[in-house]
């Protein structure tokens, strides 16, 4: 069960940046690749785990797979985290289709292309499938929810919640705000998106928060459980990380720091007063720059600004 943690009075951060794995992608992934061994359509030894991913989904896949000898093969656009990228090699997932991605093919098209050519591989493949797989929604739903559910109880948060969270396939949005709602809570939604995209609409540009806003809609985001949207700048999730580290010496990762910035601003508003806020550590800030290359902008601007005093 990975921690609950309390900042200010009233905004609570659920810990998934813990799981094995490191992010809350280790839930779907473990749940997806434990049924499919159970169900016979994955044969520890014998079958391959494909998938296409940003790096969170496939360190869970490495994760969840290592228990039952299962092998995996991963599409990781070139354009994805390299720490990710090498630590998921590192871990002994095989990083497929790189000629494939550096003459301009998607992720996706690499994996249809290895299933439609498994035979002649000498492969048998299960696409865990993360953008069609509604596991993941169930293992969010009665597993994190009911995790959740009872922390939040027994840190006498109360039963009225607002849940601040981000979408990529809209699984963990969906599934915790459906299992809250199961154990009674009275739950309002805000999706944040990052500032200039609009996940509904399909409006998506370059950003830093990994794992929202993906450049599809969410598949799994069911609309009528978002209440309300919030968008959030850079300099404003590098503010919340920094604060979130000197609350809970916990530095967590990009995506988080967005929900932070959101519901820092939601828990001043005057109508959230009763209302406990809660947000998902998504994953670490260990696995981003985004914080030391502001510094490091913060001192070249100073020092340019200190030559052009001295001329």
């Amino acid at each position: 069960m990975s921690k609950l943690v309390r900042v200010g009075d009233r905004i609570f951060t659920k810990l998934e940046m813990n799981n094995p794995g490191g992010s809350h992608k280790y839930r779907a992934a473990s749940l997806i690749i434990e049924a499919a061994v159970l169900s016979g359509e994955i044969t520890p030894g014998l079958t391959t785990v494909i998938e296409k991913t940003g790096g969170n989904f496939g360190l869970g896949l490495v994760a969840a797979c290592f228990k039952y000898n299962v092998l995996v093969e991963l599409a990781v656009g070139l354009g994805c985290n390299k720490n990710k990228r090498e630590l998921l090699e590192c871990f002994g997932a095989k990083l497929i289709g790189l000629d494939m991605l550096a003459a301009g093919a998607s992720p996706k098209d690499v994996v249809h292309h290895h299933l439609k050519n498994q035979a002649e591989m000498g492969k048998s493949y299960y696409y865990t499938d993360q953008f069609n797989n509604h596991a993941g929604v169930e293992a969010h739903r009665y597993h994190t929810a009911a995790e959740l559910a009872h922390q939040l109880t027994e840190a006498g948060a109360g039963k009225k919640l607002l849940f601040v969270g981000c979408a990529g396939t809209g699984a963990s949005f969906t599934g915790l705000t459906l299992g809250l709602k199961d154990h009674g809570f009275d739950v309002s939604t805000v999706l944040v998106d990052p500032s200039g995209c609009d996940s509904k609409t399909g409006i998506f540009l370059q950003h830093r928060l990994e794992g929202a806003a993906v450049g599809v809609c969410p598949p799994f985001l069911d609309w009528a459980l978002v209440d309300s949207r919030s968008y959030v700048e850079r300099d404003e999730m590098l503010a919340a990380q920094r604060w979130f580290y000197m609350q809970s010496g916990i530095f967590v990762g990009n995506t988080a720091a967005a929900c932070l910035s959101a519901a820092l601003r939601l828990a001043a508003v005057k109508h959230n007063k009763e209302t406990s806020l809660v947000t998902i550590a998504y994953d670490t800030g260990l696995w981003y720059r985004d914080l030391q290359n502001s510094l490091a902008a913060s001192a070249a601007d100073r020092e340019l600004s200190g030559c052009g005093q001295t001329l």
